[in-house]
């Protein structure tokens, strides 16, 4: 029980390559573009809380890309995404690149892929 306290506690840091206003700055663009509800939206960056709504997958989609944390094909790219988030491992972005179903339209894509992410440690662990 304990050890799922810890998971719980640290692990919404591992997302912490950017923030809601570090996304806002360098790619207001997302935003915009989605059309996602900006209550959505703070709702992930601030509980990492995850709607299932397919303007906030564009939105997801978007931070994804502009980050350049996968490639044209929904391949989480390994290297960057290790150096760039904190606390992933190569295991997690192996793991997920490989859980996710890759024929999936785009948005869904990069939202499934967040998803796993997100739940590795319950998944994985």
């Amino acid at each position: 029980m304990k050890i799922l306290l810890v998971i719980a506690t640290i692990f919404p840091a591992i997302f912490a390559f950017s923030s809601n206003e570090k996304t806002q700055e360098e790619h207001p663009e997302c935003l915009k573009s989605s059309g996602a509800k900006v209550e959505y939206v703070n709702q992930y960056w601030n509980d990492f809380q995850l709607i299932d709504d397919e303007n906030f997958k564009c939105y997801i989609e978007c931070v994804f890309s502009s980050f350049h944390l996968v490639n044209d094909d929904g391949i989480i790219d390994k290297e960057e995404f290790v150096q760039d988030v904190d606390k992933a491992t190569n295991d997690m972005v192996d793991f997920c690149n490989g859980k996710v179903n890759k024929p999936l339209e785009k948005c869904e894509l990069f939202y499934e892929l967040l998803n796993c992410l997100l739940h590795f440690h319950h998944i994985f662990v």
